[in-house]
């Protein structure tokens, strides 16, 4: 079996028996980042075989996992932190696990998208996920499409280019509320709901940990 396990997003008393059981149970574990992972089985007090398997994996690295689980192990795949295959590799080894007729099974958890979610002061019961907010190319485009859309837009967004998306979005999207979720779960989290248009978009706004933000049309009044 290859077991999709979703992990803290940053406070580890988030992990819930039955993740803390299979990764203690499991032949190995497949982890985006090995030293996050490292982090969270020493809290667990688990000694457990980590393989790197990340966006730049090879196709052998994924042949060999097949191998495995075809030889009846048990595996657990867990990404940098929160659920698999939301801005991470899962996919490319759920497909290779599928088309060989070996089974998969999610082990639900946390999220940093489902956190923000559980307070949006809007409805969410449609919304649309983007991943991280484009770098630079696209940008422009991102902006037109977001405007087309009714429903809430979720993204991610590095610490490091936080506030230049949020000045470059105030600039573009005045008819929108913003909300900014920065180290949720963690000692230091954040949550503001704002317009876009404020001249404070930015203010109080510490570009240090992991962000995701949800961008919605006002109200009409």
């Amino acid at each position: 079996m290859l077991y999709f396990v979703s992990t803290p997003i940053g406070n580890l008393q988030d992990i819930s028996k039955r993740m803390a059981d299979l990764l203690a149970s499991c032949d190995y574990i497949l982890a985006e980042d090995t030293r996050n992972t490292k982090k969270l089985l020493n809290f667990l007090k688990l000694n457990k075989k980590l393989v790197s398997f990340h966006e730049h994996s090879s196709k052998e690295r994924i042949d060999e996992v097949i191998f495995d689980l075809k030889g009846d192990r048990d595996i657990c795949y867990v990404s940098d932190a929160g659920t698999p295959n939301l801005s991470d590799p899962g996919g490319k080894l759920s497909e290779a696990a599928l088309s060989e007729g070996i089974k998969v099974c999610p082990i639900p958890g946390p999220s940093a998208l489902t956190a923000l979610i559980s307070v949006a002061p809007f409805s969410c019961s449609q919304f649309v996920f983007m991943g991280f907010f484009p770098k630079k190319k696209g940008r422009e485009t991102m902006v037109e499409n977001i405007k087309k859309i009714e429903n809430p837009v979720f993204f991610f967004e590095s610490c490091h280019r936080i506030k230049k998306t949020l000045c470059f979005l105030s600039e573009r999207l005045p008819a929108h509320n913003i909300l900014i979720g920065r180290e949720l779960t963690k000692k230091f989290e954040q949550i503001n709901y704002l317009p876009l248009s404020g001249q404070s978009i930015t203010k109080n706004l510490v570009e240090k940990g992991e962000f995701v933000f949800a961008l919605v049309k006002q109200a009409k009044v």
